[in-house]
């Protein structure tokens, strides 16, 4: 992968880059212009940064070096400090410019967005041990479960004791995801576990009390956190999305985002996605297509950088 080529140019203004620029790299693409012209700043304001540092002529700091200082006469003394002012004001601009570059004109991520739902069923109710019962209305008995998962339609049979419940021995509580999931075999069942993998699609969050260690679950919390769809081709109740968090505040909620999409359950049905709901913390990719377990990439362009 190329650099781009820097010149020690303080260039006047930063290219805005609009809405209906195509997206065209290379060393003369318009997506790298804005960049180009903050590294010919940055390699300008690096020129005076380098003076300040060589005027301390091997010395630990400036003021070991300006220990001489009164060797000098007052006139000299005084195009000293004019010029060592000059130069630490322009290694503050230098920072502030890095800083700028680093953290608003140019972020990257990846996420991952989930098109996962329950049709009916897949309720989780207590044992008489430590295990959790699945059934389709709450009573185990010949009632049939089913999900939308990895972009197809799956069914369990109602099920007793279908999947322990772990213990807890420290002392303090924990919190524990009970979610569906494809196994090794290519069947699927319930899992529990501390965090939801990207392909698992969860159910309730379980609270488990420190020092739980009982054989029943008569202090271990259910909460029902199923997302609920009919399976109906022409109706959703909500479009599948995912939220990113930015890792920092942007200045307001002018910026642009690409997406790649880099794999799916299937490729062909992700459909359109839109970015929505952008603010100065993050923002929302939803997606109109039936596609899952779709992997992005995501690029955020800074529009309004001075």
């Amino acid at each position: 992968m190329a650099n781009l080529q820097e010149a020690p140019v303080y260039e006047q203004g930063i290219y805005q880059l609009e809405t209906t620029d195509p997206v065209v790299g290379g060393p003369n693409g318009i997506s790298n212009l804005p960049l180009k012209q903050l590294a010919n700043r940055t390699a300008y304001l690096k020129q005076f940064a380098d003076e300040v540092a060589n005027a301390r002529g091997g010395k630990s700091s400036l003021a070991e070096r300006l220990s001489q200082y009164d060797a000098y006469s007052p006139e000299q003394q005084t195009d000293i400090v004019t010029g060592i002012l000059s130069g630490h004001n322009l290694a503050g601009v230098l920072a502030r410019e890095i800083d700028k570059f680093k953290k608003i004109i140019f972020a990257q991520g990846t996420a991952v967005l989930k098109n996962k739902y329950v049709i009916q069923g897949f309720v989780l109710t207590k044992s008489d041990i430590r295990a959790l019962h699945l059934s389709q209305t709450g009573t185990v008995g010949t009632g049939i479960s089913k999900a939308y998962i990895d972009g197809q339609i799956i069914s369990i049979a109602d099920d007793d004791y279908h999947v322990v419940v772990p213990t807890n021995e420290d002392n303090y509580a924990k919190t524990y995801y009970a979610y569906l999931v494809k196994q090794a075999d290519g069947s699927y069942r319930v899992d529990i576990a501390q965090t939801v993998p990207d392909t698992g699609l969860t159910l309730y969050i379980l609270s488990i009390p420190a020092n739980d260690a009982a054989n029943n679950l008569n202090n271990v919390a259910l909460t029902d956190v199923r997302a609920i769809q009919s399976n109906d081709g022409w109706h959703i109740n909500s479009r599948p999305y995912v939220y990113i968090a930015l890792p920092y505040t942007m200045p307001d909620a002018n910026y642009a985002v690409d997406i790649e999409v880099t794999s799916a359950t299937n490729i062909d049905a992700v459909g359109t996605l839109r970015v929505y709901n952008k603010a100065t913390n993050g923002f929302r990719i939803e997606m109109s297509g039936s596609a899952d377990n779709v992997n992005l990439c995501w690029t955020l362009h800074y529009l309004s950088y001075k």
